[in-house]
């Protein structure tokens, strides 16, 4: 899940620097191609299509540098805002005839834009500190002075300049938080229900896989063309057992050996319990002899395994290759008969056999 939300924060980086890169393109070529020309219209937006473009670059070669990216990222989007605020609203204070509604470029838009980039990639309380810095720098001075030329701002810009620095601006400050929040209970949300599904699929006394998602997973080899093998244990003599130091030692005994043979199987290796001291391995990608060195190698480690007061605990097993006119209810019949067989040869044995049931190979009591 982290890899996903970590990959998808890529992403919408990378869209939002081609969204400033082409924004700043837009720009340059409106204000380059307009009847007015002046100087700071022709400088900033060409340089911050240079550094959007350069970021873009950054990102897709070093996309470990995300979060230095989207930070210096703001800061020129900021930085390309504060300047013509200040510049021409100091400017139409300082120049009898001026009005700023006439001089500053269309960037209200852009301005709300970049309170949505804060509050969106800005975690916590940092966001709301950066939104109104932002705010004081670029929206405040043009606010006073449209509150001291009441005249420019009783007009069709002024109010659009008056409306998107004050409620719309508050209106993104607030209610992009909620927002989040709402993200955050879904994600919540899915990772309980990854919690429940895991808890679903798992055996409460010893931990591993139960019954349910072994038989998905065995199910799921038929409908490839891998080889695989199958290895079902059972504990010997664990009535005895259970009769003799009762069931907590018992339900021990159950709890040493599926941590043991999970310890000693691969990733891709299941195992489940598949009810009361059986346990059903499966073992992709292997062949008849591979299947039988790990079922030796689980059978000799459960010898080995110490659960006081019980003086040794150990077990069969049946093993067999899943061939390729198996189906589901087949394989478990020929590895519960191999199973079977190795019971009948005294326990604590492996018995493997092929699809005609024919014994190929035995591991004598150790």
């Amino acid at each position: 899940m982290q890899e996903s939300e970590d990959s998808y924060v890529r992403v919408a980086v990378l869209i939002m620097l081609w969204l400033a890169l082409f924004a700043s393109i837009c720009a340059t070529l409106i204000h380059w191609l307009g009847p007015v020309h002046r100087t700071m219209d022709l400088i900033i937006p060409p340089t911050a299509s240079m550094m959007f473009g350069g970021l873009i670059v950054a990102l897709m070669r070093r996309p470990w540098w995300l979060q230095a990216i989207v930070q210096v990222a703001l800061v020129v989007a900021a930085l390309a805002l504060i300047a013509p605020a200040w510049f021409y609203t100091l400017h139409a204070v300082s120049t009898p005839g001026m009005r700023l509604i006439d001089v500053l470029p269309p960037v209200p838009s852009l301005f709300v834009m970049l309170l949505v980039m804060v509050m969106i990639f800005i975690p916590g309380r940092r966001a709301f500190v950066l939104a109104l810095l932002c705010w004081l720098l670029i929206a405040l001075p043009v606010l006073v002075y449209l509150a001291l030329h009441p005249r420019e701002m009783w007009m069709p810009r002024g109010i659009d300049l008056l409306m998107a620095y004050g409620p719309v601006s508050i209106m993104v400050v607030v209610l992009l938080p909620v927002q989040r929040g709402l993200a955050g209970t879904i994600r919540r949300m899915a990772s309980e229900r990854a919690r429940m599904e895991v808890m679903l699929h798992r055996d409460p006394l010893t931990g591993i896989h139960n019954r349910r998602l072994g038989e998905r997973v065995l199910r799921d080899l038929f409908n490839g063309a891998h080889a695989a093998g199958l290895i079902m244990l059972d504990m010997d003599g664990f009535k005895a057992i259970n009769d003799t130091h009762g069931h907590p030692v018992g339900d021990r005994v159950l709890q040493a050996v599926a941590g043991r043979c999970k310890a000693l199987l691969r990733e891709d290796e299941c195992i489940s319990r598949w009810g009361g001291e059986e346990f059903l391995v499966i073992v992709p990608g292997i062949d008849a002899a591979g299947l039988h060195m790990v079922a030796e190698r689980l059978q000799m480690a459960i010898a080995r395994l110490p659960v006081a007061p019980v003086l040794r605990v150990t077990a069969s097993f049946g093993a067999t290759m899943i061939d390729g006119a198996d189906n589901f209810d087949t394989v478990l019949q020929r590895v519960d008969r191999a199973l079977y067989a190795a019971k009948e040869q005294g326990g604590n044995c492996v018995v493997l056999v092929t699809a005609g049931l024919a014994a190929a190979g035995v591991l004598a009591p150790g």
